[in-house]
């Protein structure tokens, strides 16, 4: 017993020592505040930056680039882009709010949360928390500020600035996509999707119920490349427990994922490298990509498969649905069979 008794006092004892030697990192993760405690927040934030791989992205475009078996090397790449926004605006929203502390930040930043911050960005919302005397409110200034020790004072860094901004804007868009994440979410969690595009065509029936001719057909876009998955949404009507699933097919350009995957190859190396300087990494141990044609920062946009998603699925008349309540289905579920 006064053993234990020691061994208890003696791991107080440290405590009460070693806590005045540190200092705490206060940030926001949106409008919520936090306060990190660590010995070096320095140190540990270095140590987090070296070992990020900026090149990762390059690398599984390039693998997936080189296979035989195109459909599911689109579908990888598919992925991957949607891994690389999320991991980009990642970085941006530590960058703008915790640049001192991104691993925090980073863990502490649900999806959810995510969205809204890089939504705040788009929409110039001055009330967002930065750790940045300069208000950022809008992608190109979160731009400058990521590229403010890229050839500063020339003509081509403001170049680079407005182009980086202008795409990151648009990636932005990407992220707020509604059809986009759920496509994310259904490549990521396996055999919740089913690989191909589709081709969508209309014409005019010359006899009523007998379908107009393939020569009389219209193209209005296609791809061979997409995929399809069911989206389950939540119904508005009494009670909250009311669903329905809806068929949706997405197509994608190929061309337009593997020029969208390089640019956000540059922009997360970029990201990197601002947070090291930020965090007192030597200039000569970090250096920044851009684009050597100012065309090149949009050049992904403009290819396109015309129609980008579809759903064609059955009406349902909710008003016309039954009230059920949560109580009411937990006793259908627990009567005996």
């Amino acid at each position: 017993m006064l053993a234990a008794k020691g061994a208890s006092l003696g791991h107080a004892q440290l405590e009460r020592v070693a806590l005045p030697l540190m200092k705490p990192t206060i940030f926001a993760v949106g409008d919520e505040p936090y306060c990190l405690w660590e010995v070096d927040v320095a140190e540990r934030t270095r140590d987090f930056l070296a070992g990020l791989d900026s090149e990762f992205f390059a690398y599984v475009l390039q693998a997936h680039m080189e296979t035989e078996d195109e459909k599911r090397a689109s579908v990888a790449i598919r992925l991957a882009l949607h891994h690389g926004i999320e991991t980009l605006f990642s970085l941006l929203g530590a960058f703008i709010q915790a640049p001192d502390c991104p691993y925090a930040w980073i863990a502490r930043c649900k999806t959810e949360e995510l969205r809204k911050v890089v939504s705040r960005i788009s929409t110039g919302d001055d009330s967002l928390i930065t750790r940045w005397e300069k208000p950022l409110l809008s992608w190109t200034d979160v731009s400058a500020a990521v590229l403010k020790n890229c050839q500063p004072g020339t003509e081509k860094h403001k170049h680079n600035v407005n182009g980086f901004g202008m795409a990151w804007g648009a990636l932005a868009g990407e992220m707020q996509d509604e059809v986009v994440n759920q496509e994310y979410n259904a490549i990521k969690h396996g055999f919740r999707t089913r690989s191909g595009g589709f081709t969508l065509a209309i014409g005019i029936e010359e006899t009523r119920g007998v379908p107009a001719p393939e020569s009389a057909m219209n193209v209005l876009g296609g791809s061979q490349y997409g995929s399809m998955f069911y989206r389950v949404e939540k119904l508005k009507v009494s009670g909250g427990r009311h669903l329905r699933s809806q068929r949706t097919s997405v197509n994608w350009s190929l061309e337009r994922d593997i020029l969208l995957l390089q640019l956000i190859q540059f922009s997360i190396n970029n990201v990197i490298s601002a947070l090291k300087l930020a965090n007192g990494v030597p200039a000569s141990e970090c250096r920044f990509q851009i684009f050597s044609e100012d065309e090149d920062f949009m050049r992904a946009w403009s290819y396109s498969s015309g129609v980008t998603n579809i759903n064609f699925d059955f009406v349902l008349d909710e008003s016309k649905l039954p009230e059920v309540t949560k109580t009411d289905i937990l006793k259908q579920l627990r009567e005996p069979k």
